[in-house]
């Protein structure tokens, strides 16, 4: 009996959600006691219990044998039955399907790197007997990796279109001033001639004015490609850095080939 009000001791300073000792504990307006970083993160995700039949509150784990998400109420047997104390609890996830083998009906907790997919214990031993695995947290942070120097490559690519956009810019000023210094010399020259010589002068003048609009036109036209470029590379490396953000191995490593093409 000791043990057991020894347990129950211990259960007051373990978190529901990361089901530890409490890291930097937080109470909320119903009373209950959190990890400030676990309930941060609970309150910002979207997943929703499954088993609220008003309401649908925000679930706390998504279950792997049971294929559902549950708030913190409706999550209690996982904690207390012996039963259900076995099934595999994981962080709130959408398309729990998504995630168990459609063969085996097993969670997908193993990566192939011989066929580079996601598999189940019996797919490795059954399906995949010479290929070479890994467990799936070590390939996230291989892919992990990979996505950091994707977007260190990225912001490369950025920087080397504004370099080359303020070079066309100062050989635009350039341009400009080349512009300024002949239109003055040729208004000069022309001034001091006769009236004769006065339409020469009108059209030097439009010949140079042409000259320079053209080269403006070209070089914005080459600016708002550059800037085009960049806006995309931009999306891309806010794609890159809220799915290095991500600690949803699956996803991760399901979305990130599209992310390096």
């Amino acid at each position: 009996r000791s043990d057991q009000i020894s347990l129950l001791k211990l259960d007051q300073f373990l978190c529901s959600i990361c089901l530890d000792v409490f890291n930097d504990p937080v109470t909320i307006p119903c009373g209950h006691n959190f990890c400030k970083n676990c309930i941060t993160e609970h309150w910002n995700t979207k997943v929703l219990c499954e088993a609220c039949t008003g309401p649908k509150l925000k679930a706390l784990k998504s279950c792997l044998d049971c294929l559902v998400s549950y708030c913190e109420t409706h999550l209690e047997p996982h904690l207390t039955a012996s039963r259900l104390k076995r099934h595999q609890l994981i962080d709130p996830v959408e398309n729990l399907e998504d995630r168990m083998c459609m063969k085996h009906d097993k969670p997908l907790e193993l990566f192939c790197k011989t066929d580079q997919t996601c598999v189940c214990m019996l797919c490795s031993v059954l399906d995949h007997k010479t290929h070479e695995f890994v467990p799936l947290k070590e390939e996230y942070e291989e892919k992990k990796a990979e996505l950091e120097e994707t977007e260190a490559e990225i912001q490369q690519m950025i920087q080397k279109r504004q370099l080359k956009i303020q070079e066309i810019k100062h050989s635009v000023d350039l341009s400009k001033d080349d512009a300024d210094r002949e239109m003055a010399e040729g208004v000069r020259v022309f001034t001091a001639l006769k009236e004769s010589v006065e339409r020469g002068r009108a059209e030097f003048i439009n010949t140079i004015d042409k000259k320079l609009k053209t080269t403006e036109k070209q070089a914005e036209a080459f600016i708002k490609e550059l800037e085009q470029e960049i806006c995309e590379l931009m999306k891309r490396s806010t794609e890159v850095q809220q799915l290095s953000r991500s600690e949803d191995h699956f996803h991760l490593i399901q979305r990130v080939q599209s992310v390096n093409s």
